[in-house]
């Protein structure tokens, strides 16, 4: 019998018992898995950032759509360079007690500056959720879950496409 031939570092065996074709589908399964893992560990904080951008759009709708009334005096208005961002306060008295808010004010800082009056409404259950008449009901950081989920989707279906192909590609010059 004639000695087996000596092995390579770093070199697997390849198992000759299975077709050809199964070690391509088992190739293309694993790298399909592994993209998939990744997507959906992207997925799960785009979500999760998703989901609590809607819950504050339903709180200020909410609201702003039933809460009581009250004057408010404008503590901070100013926007950064170029409108990317802003600061928007306000300071408001309900039974005698001052309250602040500002959530949403970045449409309101152009036409309130620092000491206007201002139109709010708050929760009488509890005033510190008060909503600017005017102001934005979506949170600014609501554009994160697009911004970044599509980039990685792409990425992702690019990656798919790419192991797909390698593997068709690996079997087909085997054969």
């Amino acid at each position: 019998m004639p000695p087996a031939p000596p092995r390579l570092k770093g070199v697997r065996a390849v198992d000759m018992s299975m077709p050809m074709w199964r070690r391509s589908y088992r190739k293309l399964f694993r790298g399909i898995g592994a993209v998939a893992f990744l997507t959906l560990l992207a997925a799960i904080p785009l979500g999760l950032i998703w989901y609590l951008a809607a819950a504050e759009h339903d709180r200020r709708v909410t609201v702003s759509n039933g809460g009581v009334m009250a004057r408010a005096i404008v503590t901070e208005s100013s926007q950064s360079f170029l409108g990317r961002s802003c600061r928007f306060r306000y300071r408001f008295s309900a039974g005698g007690i001052q309250h602040e808010g500002g959530e949403g004010g970045c449409p309101l800082v152009t036409s309130h500056p620092i000491g206007s009056s201002l139109q709010v409404r708050f929760d009488p259950q509890d005033p510190g959720n008060s909503v600017a008449i005017g102001a934005d009901l979506w949170p600014g950081w609501v554009v994160v879950p697009p911004l970044i989920g599509l980039p990685i989707l792409l990425l992702a279906g690019v990656s798919i496409y790419a192991v797909v192909r390698n593997s068709f590609r690996k079997s087909r010059s085997r054969r």
